[in-house]
């Protein structure tokens, strides 16, 4: 029997993974901003807008790299069954 309605912890899942995106790239956007106004002689708002896409860029890699970890991981624990 397969539903389709989601569960509390499906949904309680989906809020948490989107409250780690807004973190990473916070994080991530702002020590690039940090990083971009201390070495180079760019604008601010020039700064302001290659850390907005550092920060995009990097959290897209780090969930890749946290997905690949995970199904890495799964891979193994269902290999030794």
């Amino acid at each position: 029997m397969t539903r389709k309605d989601p569960t509390m912890m499906d949904i309680i899942g989906s809020i948490l993974s989107r409250l780690v995106n807004v973190a990473l790239f916070l994080v991530i956007g702002l020590l690039a901003l940090v990083a971009f106004m201390g070495r180079t002689d760019l604008h601010v708002a020039v700064c302001g807008l290659l850390a907005v896409v550092c920060g995009i860029i990097g959290t897209f890699l780090l969930r890749l790299l946290f997905r690949g970890i995970a199904t890495l991981g799964g891979h193994n624990s269902r290999s030794g069954d």
